[in-house]
């Protein structure tokens, strides 16, 4: 069973790839996991700089994972066309 702290990372994520999408100006796949990993890199970041909760690098991961997997669907996608 997949950690709560974990699903709210995915669920952020996922969040973060919707408000990118709507406003991106680069190749929406790449735009969605490189925003993803940087918005969890720095959830995580300023995390330790508050010394607010615990700074996890699995939670960064699991922060991109719904980018990682954005940009995997599309990319196939544009392989089956």
């Amino acid at each position: 069973m997949i950690a709560k702290d974990k699903l709210q990372h995915m669920a952020m994520g996922a969040a973060a790839c919707v408000v990118l999408a709507a406003v991106h100006s680069m190749p929406i796949g790449l735009g969605l996991l490189l925003g993803c990993a940087a918005f969890g890199v720095f959830y995580e970041w300023q995390q330790w700089y508050r010394k607010e909760g615990t700074p996890d690098a699995w939670d960064a991961l699991a922060t991109t994972l719904p980018g990682l997997i954005a940009y995997i669907a599309l990319e196939v996608h544009k392989w089956t066309l």
